[in-house]
């Protein structure tokens, strides 16, 4: 006889499966960027830092003209005023590059990667939508500010006569392109935290990336190609994107938003490598 002995009469369960789908990925993402204080405050203070500081410049600028010395000789020499209110979105891009590292290497350092890859072992869906939610939160809230520190700028400019309004002639396009610098060096801050996996090393790399190699490659000599290499380098790239005037010596503005996006897609698919290749 068969010590064997069959139960039947009773439901048969399977496990259920769960897939994790990329809306699911930006869902997460989005609740993660938008909890962690310290991204929030430095979202904050890169707003305040457009406008306050497009504000002030603004300020002295006519502060200047009305000088009956000084203002003659500014100009002179010729007045972007759309540049003079946006000088604010310049120095935010020391603070949306430290966000783009944050959100990631601030997983690293707490550990918190582990869990979420754990969930989504893929890896590239996790990167992929951190890269969406930083580059739409940073252009929404950039924009905005871009915006408002234009409008507030040219009232005070207006007072001397030199105010531009959102119609004339390459504002709209220097406006947009500001938001595109600040967005394409949060993406850079983001790929340059994957690389490296630390906040502090990564925020100092793309600092130094953006505003110290710059002034190093004015001293290389045109026969070193120190002419090609300050064009195509990565935070000159956009500069006559982000200006009314352009400046001869460096890139148009469609070459330059192309050798822009290039170095960001660059920087993006090193990054993409690193976490695929890479053990947490």
């Amino acid at each position: 006889m068969s010590a064997t002995t069959q139960v039947t009469g009773f439901p048969q369960y399977a496990g259920t499966r769960y897939r994790v789908s990329f809306g699911g990925l930006l869902k997460s993402e989005w609740i993660k960027f938008w909890s962690v204080r310290s991204i929030v405050v430095t979202m904050v203070v890169s707003a305040v830092a457009i406008v306050g500081l497009g504000v002030l410049l603004s300020w002295a600028t006519a502060s200047t003209l009305s000088d009956p010395e000084l203002g003659p000789q500014m100009a002179a020499q010729g007045i972007d005023s759309t540049a003079a209110s946006l000088q604010g979105a310049q120095m935010a891009t020391l603070i949306v590059a430290a966000v783009g590292v944050i959100v990631i290497a601030g997983e690293f350092s707490t550990g918190m990667i582990r869990t979420t890859f754990v969930t989504a072992p893929g890896r590239l869906g996790v990167y992929a939508a951190k890269v969406v939610v930083l580059a739409v939160s940073v252009a929404v809230l950039s924009a905005a500010a871009v915006l408002v520190a234009f409008l507030a700028g040219q009232a005070i400019l207006d007072g001397e006569g030199v105010g531009a309004s959102l119609g004339d002639e390459g504002v709209l396009r220097a406006l947009a392109g500001n938001v595109v610098m600040l967005v394409g060096v949060a993406l850079a801050g983001l790929a340059v935290g994957a690389v490296l996996r630390n906040s502090a090393a990564a925020i100092c790399t793309v600092l130094a990336a953006v505003f110290v190699v710059p002034l190093l490659l004015m001293a290389v000599p045109e026969s070193w190609g120190g002419d090609t290499f300050r064009r195509y380098w990565f935070s000159n790239t956009v500069l006559n994107s982000t200006a009314v005037l352009e400046q001869p010596t460096y890139l148009d503005v469609v070459p330059g938003l192309v050798a822009f996006a290039a170095w960001v897609a660059v920087l993006l698919g090193l990054g993409a490598l690193s976490l695929k290749k890479r053990d947490v």
